[in-house]
């Protein structure tokens, strides 16, 4: 069995975040998994510890020696931490190079998909091939009904699925285990992750757990958190129309910087909520607990975390109480470790 750890480098964290107040790096969904459900996938069979970045998209894992992509070290099968950590920070290894994607920034994910969920599909088909039948390049689960569905592509729908009549997906995509994809919904290269509730038009988007957008608007190169709700309506913008390259806002660096890209749309923190009608600009980053609203439009490129709509804050104990009777309607209790997160994240951005 292996024994995974994460090695953190300084920065990591904030240059994730609002993604990383209420979870680590390694737990932020990049594909069909995140990015520790990648590794523990890799590894099954094993044996030995493994000292990991938590921001690393491996498609190989070697068995033994120093793991590097691109000429970096991102793994060490070591059985000390500060052997592990030696040789990340000196660099020099004599080990195996194998194709993966170090991910720097949240901005990128939407960005390494079309790469990722390829790879992604057939790791988890080779996993549970039994469970699936073959619809031309996709792989559907043996629960669900594809009547009146047109698909296109690679992809996985998992166990519990529902799709309805006269939606469209187009590869590769992933539907996540009891998500409902209601009718009409168009869906391309896109992540619909666990327990989510989705409708409209989706392009490029990770929906990470437990998120909903149940309603038609569009939504493109966009990262939305658990817990959140887009309402009825609400369109978010993923190219400006000067067509020029797009800056977000980055916890890092307290204030926007340039990401070289085209086309980025909105980051929806933990609990965020965004009412009816909204038009969220291009590049938009929104903090865990945001309530936004239509008086919000066009949103700013930050929404600043636990916003409330009209310029306040919202209280702590609402928030709370907000999230447990959110969670609740999907039978999830919040742990103590969990609201501790929560009370933490609301003192640091007072």
């Amino acid at each position: 069995m292996v024994e995974i750890r994460f090695l953190y480098e300084d920065g990591t964290v904030e240059r994730f975040l609002p993604f990383t107040f209420l979870k680590g790096v390694e737990d932020l969904r990049s594909g069909i998994y995140t990015f520790a459900e990648r590794i523990e996938r890799l590894s099954e069979g094993m044996e030995g510890r493994l000292y990991i970045l938590p921001n690393v998209v491996l498609h190989r894992l070697p068995e033994r020696g120093v793991v590097a992509v691109n000429g970096r070290v991102v793994g060490v099968w070591a059985d000390r931490e500060e052997v592990a950590r030696d040789v990340l920070e000196r660099g020099a290894y004599d080990g195996q190079e194998v194709a993966g994607i170090v991910v720097s920034d949240f901005w990128q994910i939407p960005h390494i998909l079309e790469e990722v969920l390829p790879r992604d599909v057939e790791l988890e088909v080779s996993r549970r091939r039994e469970e699936f039948f073959r619809h031309e390049e996709a792989h559907i689960h043996r629960s669900v009904s594809t009547r009146f569905v047109e698909i296109e592509g690679p992809g996985l729908i998992d166990e519990g699925a529902s799709l309805g009549p006269f939606s469209y997906l187009k590869g590769p995509f992933y539907v996540g285990k009891r998500s409902l994809i209601k009718p009409f919904s168009s869906i391309s290269v896109s992540v619909v992750g666990p327990v989510c509730k989705v409708a409209g038009e989706i392009s490029y988007t990770v929906f990470s757990a437990y998120a909903n957008k149940q309603h038609a608007g569009f939504i493109g190169h966009s990262y939305v958190g658990e817990w959140v709700n887009v309402g009825a309506g609400t369109e978010v913008s993923n190219l400006k129309n000067t067509y020029g390259k797009v800056k977000v806002y980055s916890y890092a660096a307290k204030g926007t910087v340039e990401t070289g890209m085209q086309f980025l749309g909105a980051f929806f923190g933990d609990h965020a909520k965004v009412g009816i009608n909204t038009t969220v600009s291009t590049g938009t980053v929104i903090g865990i607990f945001a309530n936004i609203t239509a008086a919000d439009s066009p949103t700013p490129k930050f929404v600043p975390d636990f916003y409330w709509t009209g310029g306040g804050r919202m209280r702590l104990d609402k928030a709370i109480e907000v999230a447990r009777r959110v969670m609740a309607r999907r039978g999830v209790e919040p742990s103590e470790e969990y609201l501790r997160l929560i009370r933490e994240a609301y003192a640091k951005t007072a």
